[in-house]
């Protein structure tokens, strides 16, 4: 069933960076809609999701019941220059943290898969349930960048 999950992961990383390539340098910078953000936003915080999501699984494999720790999206825009970084740069990172996912965690037992993790508020959950709900980031900001272009 975890195998099931990273399949569907690849698929939903594949068709993000399926949509994100068909911006340029101009339709990638256009304002979203009144409260939604720019193609290039939604690459920056996918980026930064991304990276969460890896040391979240690979904390797991390697640490026992290690904590997650939370982090606020919000602030990230402006505490993390989301209007000085290069959209380039952030396509890049998603499509090579992708990758480094689905073939560091292509070998993994159905035990590995079960190790949890301690969220703050759920308290235990297995990588299994990490990557189902990082997947399920990719297509919602997959639909995100939909609605952009």
């Amino acid at each position: 069933m975890s195998h099931d999950k990273l399949i569907e992961y690849g698929k939903n990383f594949d068709a993000f960076m399926a949509q994100a390539k068909k911006f340029n340098v101009i339709s990638a910078v256009v304002p979203g809609r009144e409260g939604e953000w720019s193609a290039t936003y939604v690459m920056h915080h996918v980026a930064d999701a991304e990276m969460h999501f890896m040391v979240r699984y690979f904390n797991a494999l390697t640490i026992d019941k290690p904590h997650i720790i939370q982090f606020d999206e919000d602030v990230y825009p402006s505490v993390l220059n989301y209007e000085g970084r290069d959209w380039l740069n952030s396509l890049a990172l998603i499509e090579s943290i992708g990758k480094q996912v689905q073939v560091a965690l292509s070998g993994l037992s159905k035990e590995q898969w079960e190790r949890v993790s301690i969220h703050p508020q759920a308290g235990e959950v297995s990588i299994s349930t990490l990557l189902a709900k990082a997947s399920n980031h990719l297509l919602a900001h997959t639909d995100q960048l939909k609605e952009a272009s």
